[in-house]
Order: structure tokens, then sequence, then C-alpha cells
């Protein structure tokens, strides 16, 4: 963002006629002319808008950073069903997660008997 307004600023300020004679000679020159023509303190607010100097005054402290994300906690699951196959909680529209891993270790146990081919599962 700042570099975005340093280049909108320098193209501004190089666009007036005034400066552009001192840039054959240098930095020098170009520095003479503006600390010359005004103060440096509105150079520099010109060069920097005041919002892009903005930083805090003070570190926050650990009380105030917790009461700020206090509202970030973990929220509570409203759609939990029983598992039609073995009756543990799961997620409504997900696998049950204990039926899941017993399905897929009775299909590892029938692909080690038949020497690494998928097994017919009908």
């Amino acid at each position: 963002m700042s570099a975005l307004a340093l280049k909108a600023t320098r193209l501004a300020f190089f666009s007036i006629p005034s400066f552009q004679a001192p840039l054959a000679f240098g930095r020098t020159a170009l520095l003479a002319t503006v600390l010359g023509a005004g103060s440096l303190r509105s150079f520099l607010e010109d060069l920097f808008p005041p919002f892009l100097l903005a930083v805090p005054k003070k570190k926050v402290s650990h009380s105030r950073k917790a009461m700020r994300s206090s509202n970030k906690g973990l929220k509570d699951k409203q759609n939990l069903v029983h598992c039609p196959g073995c009756g543990l909680p799961k997620v409504a529209h997900h696998l049950c997660a204990t039926c899941y891993g017993s399905v897929t270790r009775l299909w590892k146990s029938k692909d080690k008997v038949n020497g690494g081919s998928m097994p017919d599962l009908s």
C-alpha cells in the first residue's frame, strides 16, 4: 500500500516542470531544491500520508487480547446423530469412524488373502 502511495507521489512530484531541470544535475541538486522550496516536514507529510505511519503506542496486554478474541471459541455441534450400524454418535451425513475402520480392516484382510487383488464386494 505504501509503495503505491510513494509511486503516486513521486510521479506527481517529478511531473512538475520546475523539478525536471535539477534531475539532470543529480540527487543533491534535487534535495537542495526541495529543502529550499519548503519545509522538510510538509514535504514528508505529502510524501507519507499520516495513515501510513500509524502504529500502536503501547503493547496490547494479554487480558485485552483475550477479551478481544473471547468470541472466537469452539462452537457446539448441533448435528450429531447415532450410527444405525454400531449406535455410536457421529456427525450427520458423514461416515461413522468406527464402522469405516472395521470395513477397511476387513477389506485389507481379504486383500492379503486374495494376493493383492481387489476383493469382491458382492
